[in-house]
């Protein structure tokens, strides 16, 4: 596994994952039969690790349990309030799964993913509209005093892309994942580690000038590339074209069964995710583009994204959607909890 393991937890780790179904069966085949030589499974005195995945709707925290070889995991509605109030329910969220593992009293290792640009320095986090207040706090010090050890706190589409390269060794050097679901976002993995930016603001492609004009107010928050390329993106654009709402999966739907509007929405998301992997490749170069999130890791968004991109690139950019799907951030988590990056 790429990385430092700091605490022999990195080949059982794996080994549960593959047992609970997140890694793909010719990765579980690869996956030791047993604990490994020197791991830490089984042992009482390992410390578990719990990676966080946070959302502006939602909240994933998955605890391993090395002690009992099993993983843990608790989904809540993320706390609309924002600020302390997200610091103090991921607190009590971690307390939950150690508790359950029969761990209370030993904090575990944990990792958190999070929209926007965690900066190293500070410790706040800015660029995400959707957790307010993060902007303002050292998000990491708050938790640390909450939960009795410091976490990692990193960009969720920098862990997600962590996590692709951590769990699935041999399926590309440097690597971009791109996250299009309820916003956009891109994480990055350069020479086996995570590329943050000296800001921590290294990969927010949502402010690329693609769509729509980058001047005007709305796109001054969220981005003119995420205003187009996004779930409310496919649903204004749906809008735009049919004269009526549908929410982005069944905008998908209707494509499927012929429908025209739809049709041409699905086409300009794909041409637009292009020219993102296109700028993107003309800076960093990855050697593969992993498409994940709700609408990024669809077939048909593979799909058409790969369309356009022949028109100018023919086979020559890599780009396949993320093995883990919805898990992906959290996957990462886990890995960064486990190994350095």
């Amino acid at each position: 596994m790429p990385g430092t393991d700091r605490t022999g937890l990195a080949v059982p780790l794996r080994r549960a994952l593959a047992d609970a179904g997140w890694l793909p069966s010719d990765d579980a085949v690869q996956a030791p039969a047993g604990p490994a030589a020197g791991s830490a499974a089984g042992d009482d005195r390992a410390v578990p690790v719990v990676g966080v995945d946070l959302g502006g709707t939602k909240l994933h925290a998955v605890l391993y349990d090395p002690a009992r070889h099993r993983l843990l995991d608790r989904v809540e509605r993320t706390d609309p309030r924002g600020g302390t109030a997200v610091t103090s329910q991921i607190a009590r969220i971690v307390e939950s799964l150690t508790a359950a593992a029969g761990l209370a009293g030993r904090p575990p290792r944990v990792a958190v993913g999070c929209p926007g640009a965690p900066d190293p320095v500070t410790g706040a986090v800015g660029h995400a509209p959707n957790i307010p207040g993060w902007d303002r706090m050292d998000v990491p010090a708050d938790l640390e005093a909450r939960l009795g050890s410091r976490p990692l706190v990193h960009n969720d589409a920098n862990l997600a892309a962590w996590g692709e390269h951590a769990w699935l060794p041999g399926r590309g050097g440097d690597l971009a994942f791109v996250a299009v679901g309820t916003g956009v976002g891109l994480g990055l993995v350069l020479g086996g580690r995570i590329y943050a930016g000296s800001r921590g603001l290294a990969g927010e492609v949502a402010d690329l000038p693609f769509g729509s004009d980058p001047f005007e107010p709305a796109n001054l928050v969220h981005g003119p590339l995420e205003q187009q390329v996004s779930g409310g993106g496919v649903e204004r654009r749906y809008l735009e074209l049919a004269g009526r709402r549908r929410p982005a999966p069944e905008v998908f739907a209707a494509a499927a069964d012929g429908d025209g509007a739809a049709a041409q929405v699905l086409d300009d998301l794909g041409r637009l995710l292009a020219l993102a992997l296109r700028a993107v490749r003309a800076i960093v170069d990855p050697a593969t583009f992993v498409l994940g999130g709700g609408i990024g890791s669809r077939p048909e968004t593979l799909a058409v994204t790969r369309r356009w991109l022949a028109v100018t690139e023919g086979e020559s950019l890599q780009v396949r959607t993320s093995a883990f799907g919805d898990r992906a951030a959290v996957a990462g988590a886990l890995a960064a909890a486990a190994v350095s990056v």
